[in-house]
């Protein structure tokens, strides 16, 4: 039977007396040796533990142990598992099919060089969104830490990832969901790594999955947070406000259109466009208009009833439009834009989009609290008032789109659509005296 053990290879001694730890194949009594790793992985022989072949877990002798053992297991790890899968096809392999499977496992280990091949290959596959965040938080990983190009992702552990927060929040003084967001795209990038054979279970900060004594967890910090949303007396406040000005009203009536719009998010209503629009014969005969598409996050279908607030909002819309009327809201300006320039064109239209909304509050002289608004705030809205309308929690997680049960922490129920039309028509019921979403 084969076995995968490390050693130190004391037969190779380098000058200042270390010697390089080696993979040692053992089949037939017949023994091959493969290298672990790069300089890194010289080590002097009082250094060495024997009996468990792995470098002695003391920081006062070596100070890198835990990104040294980590590795280390990684590798034997990938041995093992090449022996077994050849015994469980019961394949007589040799040393040369051994190295061949061994070699060819991706080599990348390097954090910078791994994340730079994935967000080429997100691109490649048109995630612009994605690949976007995960560079800018690849810029202010580099930023922390100076010497990030010569980051192992055995160095990505809780202690890490404890000061990497630490910085986002004291140094760079960002939000919790900031911060959440930047922890989530390097939570990403080790599961990637884990997956292609590359990162390191031993150091995993995020979870116990792997064994971690200490885990950082990216909920609580969320949790801490907490939702946004406005009142339903604000949001009437906002829909009977006469607002002159045409980008300000732009924001509102956009804003709206989400609100009413069953809390679609601002990506989402950029790319709709009229073959979103459907007619169908429901129940009673009657003849009834729907927006339906595909949600770009989760990939779930998503029916919106066209009720009359949102009938009023697209009125407006392909009154005020400068993209020919291909799509249904005047989101994207340019129609011409595609791929990357098409997310980043976007991207500065919701910026934008939340800067004219922050004006708006404060114009209506809105509480304080709600001076930060942003497009989330129209979906967490319509989500908290409906909740508060007495509608059943499955049917406001499907109207949002909720992926599966880790977003909505309940099971999905499939029901009519149409149960979805006349709680949204009733969202400000009695409350509106005249909606004044003017189209100049």
């Amino acid at each position: 039977m084969a076995t995968a053990r490390t050693v130190l290879f004391t037969s190779k001694k380098y000058k200042d007396g270390s010697s390089p730890i080696m993979l040692r194949i053992t089949k037939n009594k017949q023994l091959k040796y493969f290298k672990i790793g790069d300089e890194k992985f010289n080590i002097k022989p009082e250094k060495w533990n024997y009996e468990y072949g792995l470098v002695k877990a003391d920081k006062r002798v070596n100070p890198e142990h835990l990104f040294l053992n980590g590795y280390i297991n990684e590798k034997l790890n990938q041995a093992t598992k090449i022996i077994e899968n050849f015994d469980e096809r019961k394949i007589a392999w040799t040393f040369n099919m051994f190295e061949k499977d061994y070699r060819t496992k991706p080599k990348v280990s390097k954090v910078k060089s791994f994340i730079e091949l994935k967000i080429t290959d997100l691109q490649g596959e048109g995630r612009y969104s994605t690949a976007t965040g995960i560079k800018e938080t690849l810029v202010i990983l580099e930023k922390y830490y100076p010497k990030f190009k010569n980051l192992y992702f055995q160095d990505i552990d809780y202690k890490f990832i404890v000061g990497f927060y630490l910085y986002l929040k004291n140094v760079r003084g960002n939000k919790d969901t900031t911060i959440g967001i930047n922890l989530r795209n390097i939570r990403w990038m080790l599961n990637e790594a884990i997956t292609d054979k590359c990162g390191s279970r031993e150091t995993y900060p995020f979870s116990e999955i792997y064994g971690s004594e200490n885990v950082f967890l990216i909920s609580k910090l969320e949790k801490s947070n907490g939702k946004k949303y406005i009142p339903k007396e604000y949001i009437i406040k906002l829909v009977n406000a006469n607002i002159i000005e045409y980008h300000l009203n732009w924001a509102r009536q956009i804003f709206l259109f989400s609100f009413f719009g069953s809390g679609i998010n601002f990506k989402d209503m950029a790319f709709l466009q009229k073959k979103n629009i459907e007619t169908n014969i429901i129940k009673n005969g009657r003849e009834t208009k729907y927006i339906t598409f595909k949600r770009k996050k989760t990939k779930n279908d998503i029916i919106i009833p066209i009720t009359e607030n949102v009938a009023q909002i697209l009125k407006w819309a392909k009154a005020n439009t400068t993209n020919d009327n291909e799509y249904l809201l005047p989101i994207i300006t340019n129609k011409k834009l595609t791929g990357e320039k098409l997310i980043n064109h976007i991207t500065q239209r919701r910026k934008r989009f939340n800067k004219h909304l922050r004006t708006i509050v404060e114009n209506l002289e809105f509480p304080e609290s709600l001076l930060k608004i942003s497009s989330y705030y129209a979906r967490h809205s319509y989500a908290s008032i409906m909740l508060k309308n007495g509608v059943q929690v499955e049917l406001i997680s499907q109207a949002l789109g909720h992926k599966d049960i880790k977003t909505t922490q309940i099971y999905l129920k499939s029901f009519d659509v149409d149960d979805l039309r006349k709680p949204n028509e009733d969202l400000l019921k009695d409350k509106i005296r005249d909606c004044k979403m003017n189209s100049v």
